[in-house]
């Protein structure tokens, strides 16, 4: 159990776990690997080219899910083991904020890909196995793109607070040089 130091600010252990550093890293790669998709999607292609496209796209988001699923419970149970690192007031609530809206978009990005899917006309199979769309629904266009729309600015919403995120632990790194971007890189030392 990591004790809060109150006179310096900070736990004796200001690193996150390795289950938390697996989780954020993970999902981290899986967020950019779907990034290509917006490339993917952007160009012409067949039906079956597109429903290979979707059913990539559909397993590597249901993936993210149950990570993320795993990383807001070991959050929340976890709260009190979350590094703690001495900084300025206004830099811990805009970071709290980034944070909310970030989990909150990484909850919106796949719930709004989820809906879009079952609005779809083409089958759209999770890991090649699992139907997401109803078998027995008409498709509107009009919901179907209303549905798409709504998933895309979640990801354009995503996309902004990763950035918003990055440069944030880049700034911590290069200019406050502060431990806040070590805290939750993986620990690469060699253990003898």
């Amino acid at each position: 159990m990591m004790e809060f130091n109150k006179r310096e600010g900070m736990t004796r252990n200001n690193k996150f776990d390795k289950i938390q550093k697996l989780l954020h890293w993970s999902i981290a790669f899986l967020i950019i690997l779907m990034l290509f998709a917006l490339i993917g999607f952007a160009n012409e292609m067949t039906i079956e080219e597109h429903k290979e496209m979707l059913i990539g796209h559909s397993s590597i988001g249901s993936i993210i899910s149950i990570l993320l699923l795993f990383r807001i419970i070991k959050r929340i149970s976890k709260k009190s083991e979350i590094a703690q690192i001495r900084q300025p007031k206004w830099q811990v609530i805009a970071a709290e904020i980034v944070h909310f809206c970030l989990y909150l978009s990484m909850i919106l990005v796949p719930v709004t890909g989820y809906l879009t899917a079952r609005l779809h006309e083409l089958p759209v199979m999770a890991f090649g196995s699992f139907k997401i769309n109803a078998s027995a629904h008409v498709y509107s266009e009009s919901s179907f793109e209303f549905m798409r729309n709504t998933h895309e600015f979640s990801i354009i919403l995503l996309i902004s607070l990763l950035t918003i995120h990055i440069s944030a632990a880049i700034c911590h790194k290069v200019i406050l040089k502060d431990n806040v971007l070590k805290a939750m890189l993986p620990d690469l030392k060699k253990r003898v």
